[in-house]
C-alpha cells in the first residue's frame, strides 16, 4: 500500500480515509491540476486475479458513465507503480450514519435527504448500475447539505448478473464472511433475496433505501440483532417497529416505507423512480400547508398562547434591526420575555467532560452567544454522541446545525454579525452564517474569545495561559498579556467598543470558587493593568455604561467609565441564580464561565442555575452482577475512593467546597481529615496499607504552595513528608507492589518516581492524553488509558520495559483496574462495566471484552473513581444520592432588557 507523502504518478498521497473490501481509499492532490481527490487502490493480493481485475475495470467503466450532483464521480482509473486505482471525486462532510448517530433526523430533514439518495440512485438505475451496498455509511452529506452516494464498487449492470440458474457468484452472508476482500452488502440492509443468495437486482436497492429512509426517521436500524444470524432472522421474519415512526410522519412517507420493505420482490415497489416521485409529494405537501405554531417558543395549546408566539417574534425582529441600525440601545420601555426550548434530542453543552463525569449534564463553559443585532442564537449543543454549533435566526421557530462545527464550544460572534468564532479540536475557527465550511484560525485553548471592531481576536493561548491576539483573517498570534505572580491563567477577555482596552478575567491558582478570581482592565495605550472586581469573573460591557459579570451564580453590574477605564459604583446584583461553574479540571481552569450573553441592541440570554452544588454521594459495593448494597458509612462528597491493602479503610478526597484528602475506617464508620487548607486532586494507599500518598496544594492569591506528592500516615498523627520536588500539578495514581516506584500524572503525560533515589521518569512522551495508569498485582504491567486513536482506549505495556504495548479495549474505554490475581483486567465504557481475561506467560494475551453490569455511578476524567475489593468479588462504586439534574434544553431570553438594567443599577447618564 502507499505511505503518506508518497507520490504515485501525479497523486500525492496526504492521508488514509477508510478500508473496504475492494480496496484502500486516500486523499491524495492531483498535482498536475492541483485539486484534492480520493483514490482507491487494489489490494495487491487481487493483481493476480484476472477476474477480479476485470471486475475492477468494469466497476471503472460503469462509474465513469455516471454523470449526477448526487453521485460522487469518477475522473479515471490508473496505473501506476504495478498499482491499480481509481481516481474518484472527494467528498467532504460526514457521513449520513454520522448524522443519524445524532439522533433522528426531522421529518422534513430525512425527506429531503433521502430525496436527493433517490434522485442519484435512479440515475444508476437508467444506467443499467445497481449499487447493491446502499446503506448510511455510504452516503455523505456536504457541509452545503447536499448528498452524495458513494462507492457503487459492488454495482453491476443488469445484464452481468448471473442467471438464475447460476448462483455461485450470488451476494449471501457466508459468502461474505469467507470471501476475503469482497464486500457483498452489510447486513442490515441486505433485502431478503441478497440474505437468501438469490439474484438481486434493483429492487435490493429500493429495500435498502427504505431501510434508510426508516432510520433517518426512527434513529434505529428497521432490521438488527446482536449477531449476524440474528440480523438475517430479522430481515427474512420480522417487520420493523412501525409505532417508533414520529407521529408527524406524513401518511404518504408510511406508505412509501411498507412498499420499500415488502418482503416479496414481486410485491415491493418496482422503481427508485416511483419513490423519488412520491417523496416529492410529500414536500410538496408540507409546503402548501398552513404554517403551524412550532413548540420551541412559548408553546401551549391555547390560540392566545399562538398568537402571543408570532407577536412575540415579530417584536424581537423589530428590535433586533433598530439595535442593529442604531448606535445607542433602542429607547422602548418594558421588556418581553421568552423561552426558547431546544429539540428532544439536544441538550445545551460546553465542554462538559467533569460534569459528565460526575453524572451531572451542566455546561461548563458558555455554551451559547446572541449576535450584536439580537436577531440570532447560536449555540452548542449535544445530540447522541456528537457535539456542534446550531444557529437560531428568532424570527424563525427551528434552528438548523452549522457544517463543520462539530465538537464547537464558547461561541462567540464577530461585531458585524457575520461570523461565529469557536473552539474545537484545542484550535480557533470561525465559520460563515451564510454558510461554507469553517476557516482554522490558530491552536487556542477553550476559554472564551472577543473580536474587536478592527477585527483583532483576543484569546487564551493553549500553552502559556495568557492572552493573545491576532487578525480575524488570519496571521501570527502576538502576546497580549503577562501572568504575574499566582495567576495560572487569563481567560474570558471583553474588548471595549472604544478599542483602548480589554477586560478579562484572572484566575487564582488551585481555587474552586468563583469569588477567588478578578476582573481586570489592560489599556492596549499605555499596557497598564488595573483590577477593577476582586469576587467575580466572566465579564461584559454594556454599551449604557454598566459592566456586567458572575458572581457565585448571579449576574452582578456597576456603573463603568470606559475611557477612564473606572468602576463608579459598588456592583449590585441583577439577576439571581445564573448557571455559572463551581469546579473543573487542571485546578479549575475555565470554571467560572456563566451562562448569559448580551446582544448590542439590548437583549439578555441567559440559562438559570446557580452555582454547581456540593453533591452528595453514596459508596456502595456492586457484585459482578451489578447487585448494589450501600456502605454503613455518612453521605459525602467521595471523589476516588481506594480501598487499603485489607479492605478495612478507604481514603478519598472530597470534592465540592473542599478537595481534602481523607481516611474512613469502614467497620467503625470515623473518619480522619489529612489535608487543610489547600487542595488535593488524588489520594492513594501505599503497599504498606498504613500510610497514603496525595498531591497537595496551597489556596491563596500569595504565598500559594509548594504543590507537590506528599507521603503521610493514615491515622494523621505525623506530618506529611514530601516526595517530589517538583512544582507542576501532579497527581499520584499507583504505586508498584513493593513500594520502590509511583506512577503519577503529570501535564497528560504518565511519570514514574523512584524512591530509591528520587529519580523522575517520564514514561509516556506523546501529543496525546494518558490518564488512569495502574500497576498490575506483580509490578510487570501497567495499564492506563490513552485518547490517541481518536477515542480513549485501554492500553498494557510490561514495565519497565521493554515490549509491546497491547490495546485491550475495542469500542471505548477507561479507568481500568487489575483484579487481585492479575488475572482480569476491569475498565469502564461510559456507564459499562467491561471484564478481560489476561495471560501474561509466556507472552501478553487479552481476552474479548464482555460486560458485567450498566449502572450510572461516577466516572473519573483522570484517576478512577472506583476500586475493587483485595476479595476479587466486589467493587467499590461512587453514587449520586440524587438523581442528577435534567439535561439543559431551554434558554431564557429577555427582549429590551437593557431598560431594566439602567432601572436597577442608575449610572446618572442620559
Amino acid at each position: 500500500m502507499p505511505e503518506i507523502g508518497q507520490t504515485i504518478s501525479h497523486y500525492k498521497i496526504l492521508s488514509k480515509i477508510g478500508q473496504g473490501g475492494m480496496g484502500v481509499v486516500y486523499r491524495a492532490e492531483d498535482t498536475n491540476l492541483n485539486r484534492q481527490v480520493a483514490i482507491k487502490v487494489l489490494p495487491d493480493m487481487f493483481s493476480s486475479d484476472p477476474e477480479r481485475m476485470a471486475r475492477f475495470e468494469r466497476e471503472a467503466k460503469l462509474l465513469a458513465s455516471l454523470n449526477h450532483p448526487n453521485i460522487a464521480a469518477i475522473y479515471g482509473l490508473e496505473t501506476a507503480e504495478g498499482k491499480r486505482f481509481l481516481v474518484l471525486e472527494l467528498v467532504e462532510g460526514e457521513t449520513l450514519s454520522q448524522r443519524i448517530a445524532k439522533g433522528p433526523l426531522p421529518v422534513d430533514e430525512a425527506v429531503e435527504v433521502c430525496r436527493q439518495i433517490a434522485d442519484g440512485v435512479e440515475a444508476a438505475h437508467e444506467k443499467g448500475i445497481i449499487h447493491r451496498d446502499l446503506k448510511p455509511a455510504n452516503v455523505k452529506i456536504t457541509p452545503e447539505s447536499k448528498v452524495k452516494v458513494l462507492d457503487f464498487g459492488l454495482a453491476k449492470a443488469f445484464h452481468d448478473e448471473p442467471s438464475a440458474s447460476d448462483q455461485s457468484h450470488s451476494p449471501t452472508l457466508t459468502d461474505q464472511m469467507t470471501r476475503p476482500g469482497v464486500i457483498l452488502g452489510t447486513a442490515a440492509y441486505m433485502s431478503p433475496e441478497q440474505a437468501k443468495g438469490k439474484i438481486a437486482d434493483k429492487r435490493a436497492d429500493i429495500w435498502a433505501f427504505g431501510c434508510i429512509l426508516y432510520e433517518c426517521l426512527v434513529g434505529k436500524k428497521a432490521f438488527e440483532g446482536e449477531t449476524i444470524t440474528e440480523t438475517v432472522a430479522a430481515i427474512l421474519k420480522s417487520e420493523p417497529d412501525w409505532d417508533a415512526l414520529p407521529a408527524p410522519t406524513p401518511r404518504k412517507l408510511r406508505e412509501l416505507l411498507h412498499r420499500c420493505l415488502r418482503k416479496n420482490p414481486h410485491e415491493r415497489l418496482h422503481d427508485m423512480g416511483d419513490a423519488r416521485i412520491e417523496i416529492g409529494e410529500v414536500t410538496e405537501q408540507a409546503e402548501s400547508r398552513p404554517e403551524t405554531v412550532p413548540s420551541t417558543i412559548v408553546a401551549t395549546t391555547p390560540a392566545w398562547r399562538s398568537i402571543l408566539h408570532w407577536i412575540i417574534i415579530a417584536i424581537v425582529g423589530v428590535l433586533a434591526v433598530w439595535g442593529w441600525m442604531r448606535s445607542s440601545p433602542p429607547a422602548a420601555t418594558g421588556t418581553m420575555r421568552v423561552s426558547i426550548d431546544l429539540p428532544e434530542t439536544q441538550r445545551l453543552t460546553g465542554g462538559v467532560q467533569e460534569e459528565e463525569t460526575l453524572g451531572l449534564s451542566r455546561p461548563s463553559k458558555r455554551a451559547f452567544a446572541l449576535s450584536p443585532g439580537g436577531d440570532n442564537l447560536v449555540y452548542s449543543a449535544t445530540s447522541g454522541n456528537s457535539t456542534q454549533l446550531y444557529l437560531r435566526p428568532l424570527a424563525q421557530p427551528e434552528a438548523r446545525p452549522m457544517p463543520g462545527t462539530q465538537g464547537g464550544v464558547m461561541p462567540f460572534f464577530s461585531p458585524d454579525g457575520k461570523w461565529v468564532g469557536f473552539f474545537a479540536d484545542g484550535k480557533l475557527k470561525k465559520a460563515a452564517l451564510s454558510g461554507g465550511p469553517p476557516a482554522v484560525l490558530c491552536d487556542a485553548f477553550p476559554s472564551g474569545a472577543s473580536v474587536g471592531s478592527d477585527g483583532t481576536i483576543v484569546f487564551t493561548n493553549p500553552k502559556s495561559f495568557e492572552l493573545w491576539k491576532m487578525p480575524d483573517n488570519g496571521g501570527s498570534p502576538e502576546v497580549l498579556t503577562t501572568l504575574q505572580p499566582g495567576e495560572p491563567f487569563h481567560f474570558l477577555p471583553d474588548l471595549l467598543p472604544n478599542g483602548k482596552a480589554i477586560l478579562y478575567s484572572v484566575g487564582n491558582r488551585n481555587s474552586i470558587w468563583t469569588a477567588d478570581f478578578k476582573i481586570v482592565v489592560q489599556s492596549f495605550e499605555t499596557g497598564e493593568r488595573r483590577a477593577l472586581i476582586d469576587d467575580g469573573a466572566d465579564p461584559q460591557y454594556v454599551p449604557t455604561g454598566h459592566l456586567v459579570f458572575a458572581r457565585k451564580g448571579a449576574l452582578m453590574a456597576a456603573p463603568f467609565d470606559p475611557d477612564r477605564l473606572e468602576v463608579r459604583g459598588a456592583p449590585v446584583p441583577i439577576l439571581e441564580n445564573i448557571m455559572q461553574a463551581h469546579y473543573g479540571t487542571n485546578a479549575g481552569l475555565n470554571l467560572a464561565s456563566a451562562q448569559y450573553s448580551i446582544s448590542r441592541s439590548g437583549s439578555l440570554a441567559f440559562v438559570p442555575g446557580g452555582v454547581y452544588p456540593d453533591k452528595e454521594r453514596t459508596l456502595v459495593w456492586v457484585d459482578f452482577k451489578g447487585a448494589a448494597q450501600p456502605l454503613n458509612i455518612r453521605k459525602g462528597t467521595y471523589y476516588a475512593p481506594r480501598l487499603s491493602p485489607d479492605g478495612r479503610q478507604i481514603a478519598y478526597r472530597t470534592h465540592g467546597r473542599e478537595h481534602d484528602a481523607w481516611v474512613c475506617n469502614i467497620e467503625r464508620g470515623d473518619f480522619t481529615k489529612l489535608t487543610f487548607e489547600g487542595i488535593t486532586s488524588e489520594v492513594i494507599w501505599n503497599p504498606d496499607g498504613k500510610s497514603v500518598t496525595f498531591n497537595w496544594s496551597k489556596v491563596g492569591w500569595t504565598n500559594a504552595g509548594p504543590p507537590g506528592i506528599y507521603s503521610k500516615l493514615a491515622d494523621g498523627r505525623a506530618e506529611a513528608k514530601r516526595l517530589t520536588t517538583n512544582e507542576q500539578d501532579q497527581r499520584p495514581l499507583s504505586w508498584t507492589p513493593d513500594g520502590k516506584d509511583l506512577a503519577f500524572l503529570q501535564q497528560n503525560d504518565i511519570w514514574v518516581f523512584h524512591t530509591e533515589d528520587r529519580r523522575v521518569e517520564r514514561l509516556t512522551d506523546t501529543a496525546f492524553a494518558e490518564t488512569h495508569p495502574v500497576f498490575s498485582p506483580d509490578g510487570r504491567w501497567l495499564a492506563y488509558a490513552s485518547n490517541e486513536s481518536g477515542r480513549t482506549e485501554v492500553y498494557v505495556q510490561p514495565y519497565p520495559g521493554p515490549g509491546t504495548r497491547n490495546i485491550v479495549s475495542t469500542e471505548g474505554g477507561s479507568e481500568p483496574i487489575w483484579a487481585p490475581n492479575g488475572r482480569q483486567l476491569y475498565y469502564r465504557n461510559v456507564w459499562k462495566m467491561m471484564a478481560v481475561d489476561i495471560k501474561t506467560d509466556p507472552a501478553f494475551v487479552a481476552g474479548k471484552p464482555r460486560m458485567l453490569f450498566e449502572h450510572r455511578y461516577l466516572r473519573g476524567a483522570q484517576a478512577n473513581n472506583y476500586d475493587i475489593h483485595p476479595d476479587g468479588e466486589r467493587f467499590l462504586m461512587n453514587q449520586e444520592t440524587d438523581q442528577p439534574p435534567q439535561d439543559v434544553r431551554q434558554i431564557h431570553l429577555v427582549v429590551n432588557w437593557l431598560e431594566e438594567l439602567k432601572r436597577l443599577v442608575p449610572t446618572g447618564k442620559k
